[in-house]
């Protein structure tokens, strides 16, 4: 059927096939077809099946010119992409649909993405800095009232008296020029802890103050560069306070140490813990920083055209996680889009640089993974899952079915791939003494 075909690579990675088929092949598809319609049509005068060919011809003919042809596309692109090179990994794109012309070979092109060729980067000996962090006596203190602070219980503050960190529960609502309550703004029994939450009138200062049952009209006027929805605008609330709560905290004792964990019997223990625990998150956190600046250099030597069709996949996935977290409707959240000003597709537009240095990351990593031969067996899966169970205190199976099941298994199959891919990465690179930074810094970056 096919007399000819020809590949032309596009950028981006797609490819314009244009293929010719025979005279014989498409007057075939014509024929085919025409005949099918010679046995089903029905035109008065004519009994089924027995309208002549010319009839036809003059009644149907340029339309199954068309339909014939798309048929003749169909079978003709399975015939010439069965064996190629580089199989399509989109849909094949019709340039144009070309009647059928009887006695001339039928030609028509179609475009399609190809998986990308990818020029590696050098990946070994790759050069990173790594950050110097020392972990201070202060650092250990803050974690130590962080651990008191979430283990601290919330009671009726005595003098009854905002300040400073009391928790606080209001009714209140906005007041119009007129003096009157504006409904829709009306909250009741709002909870905050002053200096700590933010509350959505930024009203903290001027609550500090005020006892349990007290009500007064707050008016405040906002500047016109503050990072607010009532920005350049007065505004009066009417507030009453309903309870003002303190927290309290436990002591720095044993006892503190054995409601943080069981595992812990004094002070020292949760001391020990927490410098333990404070090395471990600045190492995990350092540790990430250099995969980042390795993952950069290694994006930024290759040479990779993505194709548009794994863009537009990336964008789309990102995007059914984006509607997802936002607990609403996609087509509330592209109406709350729209009355912003703006649409989903600026959105996508705003992630397409990062979708694509993703695609890219993930086409280098999968190289070297295939080219270092780096994988995980199922031995080190259940080793890990028993260590898991161990850190959830129950038995493997229960954990595993918790989990997903076999799916659960698979995914920490992937998990501890990458972590050796990570490991012979960092392994490989020259590392470098970076910066000298503040623990609370590094964790904060």
């Amino acid at each position: 059927m096919i007399d000819n075909k020809q590949f032309d690579k596009q950028e981006n990675s797609s490819v314009k096939l244009t293929v010719t088929v025979t005279v014989d092949g498409a007057e075939k598809a014509y024929n085919d077809l025409l005949a099918k319609y010679g046995k089903n049509a029905q035109i008065p005068g004519f009994r089924k099946g027995k309208v002549p060919r010319d009839i036809l011809i003059r009644k149907f003919g340029e339309g199954i010119k068309h339909e014939a042809a798309a048929d003749l596309i169909d079978s003709a692109l399975q015939e010439a992409l069965k064996d190629v090179e580089e199989n399509p990994i989109s849909q094949p794109t019709l340039e144009d649909l070309p009647a059928i012309e009887l006695g001339k070979p039928y030609v028509f092109s179609v475009t399609y993405d190809v998986f990308p060729e990818i020029k590696m980067p050098e990946y070994k000996g790759v050069e990173i800095e790594e950050a110097q962090v020392k972990i201070l006596k202060k650092h250990e203190t803050e974690e130590l009232d962080s651990i008191r602070e979430r283990n601290s219980v919330v009671v009726d503050k005595e003098d009854e008296t905002i300040a400073q960190d009391a928790v606080v529960t209001m009714d209140y609502v906005e007041l119009g020029d007129d003096d009157a309550a504006l409904e829709e703004t009306r909250r009741k029994g709002f909870a905050f802890t002053v200096g700590t939450d933010a509350h959505p009138y930024a009203i903290d200062k001027e609550l500090e103050g005020m006892k349990v049952n007290e009500s007064k009209v707050i008016e405040k006027t906002f500047a016109e560069d503050t990072d607010s929805p009532y920005a350049g605008r007065t505004i009066k609330l009417d507030v009453k306070i309903t309870t003002v709560k303190e927290r309290e905290l436990p002591d720095l004792d044993d006892e503190l140490a054995q409601d943080v964990s069981e595992d812990l019997k004094t002070l020292d223990d949760l001391k020990k813990k927490v410098k333990a625990d404070l090395k471990e998150r600045a190492e995990s956190k350092i540790r990430a920083q250099k995969i980042n600046g390795l993952t950069d250099k290694l994006v930024e030597g290759a040479e990779i055209d993505v194709p548009e069709s794994m863009v537009a996949s990336d964008l789309e996935n990102t995007w059914q996680d984006y509607v997802r977290q936002s607990g609403a409707t996609e087509e509330q959240l592209i109406k709350a889009l729209e009355d912003a000003g703006r649409s989903k597709a600026d959105i996508l537009g705003e992630w397409r640089d990062d979708a694509k240095k993703s695609i890219k990351t993930r086409l280098i990593f999968g190289r070297i993974v295939e080219d270092e031969k780096i994988e995980s067996g199922d031995d080190e899966v259940a080793s890990e899952m028993e260590k898991r169970a161990e850190e959830f205190k129950m038995p493997v199976e229960e954990m595993e079915k918790m989990f997903g099941g076999a799916q659960f298994r698979e995914y920490l199959k992937s998990e501890l791939a990458q972590k050796k891919l990570f490991d012979f990465l960092l392994g490989a690179a020259s590392v470098t003494k970076g910066e000298k930074i503040d623990y609370t810094e590094l964790m904060g970056a």
